[in-house]
């Protein structure tokens, strides 16, 4: 699916020349048929998701440089509407951007590709949600199985760091991320992180590795996302 000559598109020399932009477009279009795939296959379980690429030429949202490429994947526009029409006009346009969502990616960069579930800071109600779960002993043992039912390929991360096996994560460790992090301050990632030469070598075997890791994130992505009757929720 990727050779190394797509990494390279996303090295220094390359990243602000426009010349490239074609080369990058076709790496945005593999991005793109992948998640549309990963889309499909969690449609057929029950769970409805958008998805929306990053910009493949120089651009001031980039500051002239394309450092990396990614589909993000997130609730789609009638479970944001449910919600934005609960939040008003003003805060609930918020939720039309994949950054303000929960949202599962898929990336490229000029060394590796990585994918899995991102909680960025301005996805606070999302992290709130997973937070509150995490405050309650009963709720903690959800989070427990749902991440030792994913990949074990996949790391948590908290503000980019501190990489620790998602699938090893104890109810003790979710009490003390749910004292010490907080909605809007923080982010967190689960990742799991692959050097472009394994990703070269899996050839097209790599979009099957990644949506069935993603799959397998599945109870973990519900545990994250907030809706009206979820902890901390409207209803709550």
């Amino acid at each position: 699916m990727f050779f190394e000559t797509d990494f390279e598109l996303f090295s220094s020399r390359f990243q602000g020349d426009e010349q490239w932009n074609g080369r990058r477009l076709e790496v945005r279009r593999r991005l793109q048929a992948l998640g549309n795939g990963v889309c499909e296959q969690f449609a057929a379980i029950g769970i409805n998701l958008d998805r929306r690429e990053s910009l493949h030429n120089p651009h001031h949202t980039n500051r002239k440089r394309v450092r990396r490429q990614r589909t993000m994947i997130f609730r789609d526009k009638k479970s944001r509407k449910k919600l934005q029409s609960f939040l008003g006009k003003e805060l609930g346009k918020d939720l039309d951007s994949a950054r303000n969502n929960v949202h599962m990616q898929v990336c490229i960069d000029a060394k590796q590709c990585w994918w899995g579930i991102r909680i960025d800071e301005s996805a606070w109600y999302d992290l709130n949600v997973l937070i509150k779960r995490a405050e309650e002993e009963h709720s903690r043992d959800e989070i427990v199985a749902a991440a030792k039912t994913a990949a074990s390929t996949f790391s948590f991360e908290l503000n980019g760091g501190g990489a620790r096996s998602l699938s090893e994560m104890s109810n003790r460790d979710w009490r003390d991320i749910a004292g010490t992090v907080n909605p809007g301050e923080n982010s967190i990632e689960i990742v799991h992180r692959m050097p472009s030469a394994m990703v070269v070598e899996l050839n097209e075997s790599f979009a099957d590795v990644v949506t069935s890791e993603l799959l397998s994130l599945a109870d973990f992505l519900k545990l994250c996302s907030w809706t009206l009757d979820s902890p901390n929720g409207a209803t709550a």
